[in-house]
């Protein structure tokens, strides 16, 4: 048995990369214009840009549920709705974050492999319309990519999507928190995800990818750019010190960085799921085509290998527990979640 407990609870849990903190200590040199007007900022600003190849305007944030609140409350008035996955992270895990300073009602869609289906999109918003002003006016539609559970929309998927949305008069968000997982699953550039889309707006993240804590919001729709200045500084996520937010996207995008670190995440996860396939007894919930891994396993084995392996109980009731890789997970967590499996007595 490893003496020292295995992490694979979050990709959040990871280290930031040497590279990112050698970024940030560059930045650490004499005085900088505060609230984004320092070079670092301007510079990062253009790597977003010339990665894809479009005209945009980016905001640097502190936090993930600030750059999807941000996003839609460039988008949304209070009235009106967005249409969600059922396991949605802005409507799981954000404590109610739209709801309260958006002001906006979240639409659920029922997911099929955490992704959901034009035909249901169209299902529940023709079903929300049918009220009139009785009910809210759908006004957005927000994907996550890769989704929830680490399955990745295809680009003819958000193509599709997206087509839906021009028919029925929505926006398009993306909730990128682990956007890159997904561009290097699809063996895609960034670029590609965002031409398939055309999406509107993106809350592109980079904290559970080898960032210290930054994450970014490009805004694709010129339209909906008009007072964003003034909504980022309302809302609380305009850092004074925006230089060392700023830096570490610079690092990230130099040299394709952000790509190296996905595609090793992902690589781990893929290792992981073939220990676990090799257990008749253990079955994989979804497939695994990121760096997470969800999987149902013996009840006598469910909180043993909690014991052995810092993770996250997904579905007590099915005994299904959540893997999820980073950049960081090396050769020996792999020969170590090995040893956890093989020590069990199926």
């Amino acid at each position: 048995m490893t003496e020292a407990k295995i992490c694979l609870a979050s990709d959040n849990w990871s280290p930031a990369h040497p590279h990112i903190m050698q970024a940030v200590i560059d930045a650490n040199k004499g005085y900088a214009i505060p609230y984004g007007g320092d070079k670092w900022t301007k510079e990062a600003s253009q790597c977003i840009k010339d990665h894809f190849q479009k005209k945009c305007t980016t905001f640097f944030l502190p936090t993930g549920t600030g750059a999807n609140v941000f996003s839609f409350m460039l988008a949304c008035r209070r009235y009106e709705s967005i249409l969600v996955s059922d396991i949605a992270h802005v409507q799981d895990q954000e404590t109610g974050a739209t709801e309260s300073c958006v002001g906006c009602k979240l639409l659920t869609v029922p997911h099929e492999v955490g992704k959901i289906t034009p035909a249901r999109i169209k299902k529940r918003l023709h079903k929300e319309r049918a009220l009139g002003k009785h009910a809210t006016s759908p006004r957005m539609l927000s994907l996550t990519q890769s989704t929830e559970v680490g399955t990745v929309y295809s680009l003819e998927e958000l193509s599709s999507l997206s087509q839906l949305c021009k028919e029925e008069g929505l926006l398009l968000h993306i909730d990128g928190s682990r956007f890159y997982n997904a561009a290097v699953s699809l063996g895609v550039s960034l670029k590609e995800i965002v031409d398939a889309s055309n999406v509107d707006i993106l809350s592109l993240g980079g904290t559970k990818n080898g960032l210290m804590g930054g994450e970014s919001v490009v805004i694709f729709n010129e339209k909906l750019a008009e007072g964003s200045e003034h909504v980022q500084k309302q809302m609380l996520q305009l850092l004074s010190k925006m230089r060392y937010l700023s830096a570490q996207y610079i690092s990230f995008f130099s040299n394709n960085l952000w790509f190296d670190l996905a595609e090793e995440a992902n690589k781990r996860a893929r290792d992981i799921a073939t220990i676990i396939e090799s257990f008749p007894q253990c079955t994989i919930s979804y497939p695994v085509e990121t760096n997470q891994i969800f999987f149902t396993v013996p009840d006598a084995y469910f909180s043993k290998i909690q014991e052995h392996i810092f993770c996250y109980p997904w579905d007590e009731g099915k005994k299904e527990l959540r893997f999820v890789t980073s950049w960081n997970t090396s050769e020996e967590d792999i020969k170590g979640v090995r040893q956890v499996f093989y020590s069990f007595d199926y």
